[in-house]
């Protein structure tokens, strides 16, 4: 592409609300299943400190990465959903 950013930096970029509902899907399985690996964790049984202690750590960090999953699909919707709407006019 031999277009500058300076010629594409006023464009504008259209995004359906199909795309946006498909990547906030993707968004929210993606926590969903980090959610359901840390609960799929407390199934097992170690009697080793050291392996509980490894499998707390990861069930925190499959807590936290589903969490912020979470925050980023309600980020990303709601800076959305608050952007003031843009009249497009054709340039004939």
């Amino acid at each position: 592409m031999s277009q500058s950013n300076d010629i594409l930096e006023p464009c504008l970029v259209a995004v359906d609300s199909h795309t946006l509902s498909v990547v906030d899907d993707y968004i929210q399985d993606y926590s969903n299943e980090c959610e359901s690996l840390a609960y799929a964790l407390n199934m097992i049984e170690v009697n080793d400190p050291a392996s509980k202690g490894v499998i707390v750590a990861i069930r925190s960090a499959l807590f936290a990465i589903s969490e912020n999953a979470s925050e980023l699909s309600d980020g990303l919707m709601t800076q959305l959903i608050l952007q003031p709407q843009v009249e497009v006019t054709s340039h004939e």
